[in-house]
């Protein structure tokens, strides 16, 4: 079995693709592989994506009509045959060890390895965002976070009342376990054009009995104007 599969849903992607893939494929970890999923590009994205399917075997591309992100990574998830899933968007970009420092953490008791991200701003520069467990409390300072099933509950509790922290509600940088996502069949609801994210995390933290967040920024949100 791969270890993971990364995949980046697209749609007329063109500007940013390269950076995106080139992210991936020079990954510490080679383990992987990358499943492009094409939702009705009209631009040259599909054709970006080619030359790196002749160039490294590790890529597929799957083309369907526009259906939205959701559907596009619902695809993805299907065609999925890692360990672990993992979602970038087509605009961002991971740093070159980020999959090896989320898999690191990784044991048969952990359901959920969840990385840092940085804001890349227009003016180019680049932010690192603080992470709080507790509305009451001061940013996480440390390395290493562990939440329990407990812990977890918690935790969700004060996101709903407070939803402000970004770690549920969003699915990029972290690793799912690909045996929680098809057991309990958890797919992103087509329907849904924004929070989409927030409702499929939700679904898996269920299944969860212990996450590990890692106080590393491993994945690079871009900002647009």
């Amino acid at each position: 079995v791969l270890l993971v599969s990364v995949i980046v849903p697209f749609y007329n992607a063109a500007k940013f693709l390269r950076r995106s893939i080139e992210s991936v494929l020079n990954q510490t970890i080679y383990d992987l592989e990358l499943i492009l999923i094409d939702d009705g590009s009209t631009d040259q994205s599909s054709n970006i994506c080619k030359e790196y399917i002749n160039a490294d075997n590790r890529v597929k591309l799957i083309k369907q009509s526009n259906k939205g992100a959701a559907a596009a990574r619902n695809t993805g998830i299907r065609n999925a045959l890692g360990e672990y899933v993992f979602f970038l968007d087509a605009d961002d970009y991971i740093e070159l060890d980020a999959l090896e420092v989320l898999s690191q953490m990784n044991n048969a008791d952990v359901d959920l390895v969840m990385g840092n991200f940085s804001k890349y701003n227009p003016d180019g520069t680049i932010i690192k965002q603080s992470v709080s467990f507790h509305p009451m409390e001061k940013p996480f300072k440390g390395n290493i976070k562990e939440l329990d099933k407990l812990k977890i509950m918690s935790f969700i509790k004060h996101f709903l009342k407070y939803p402000s922290n970004h770690l549920i509600s969003y699915c990029w940088a972290r690793l799912y376990k690909t045996s929680i996502i098809k057991k309990n069949n958890i797919l992103a609801n087509e329907k849904m054009h924004l929070f989409e994210d927030l409702v499929f995390n939700l679904e898996y933290l269920k299944h969860c009995k212990k996450i590990v967040f890692v106080n590393k920024s491993i994945y690079v949100y871009v900002m647009h104007n």
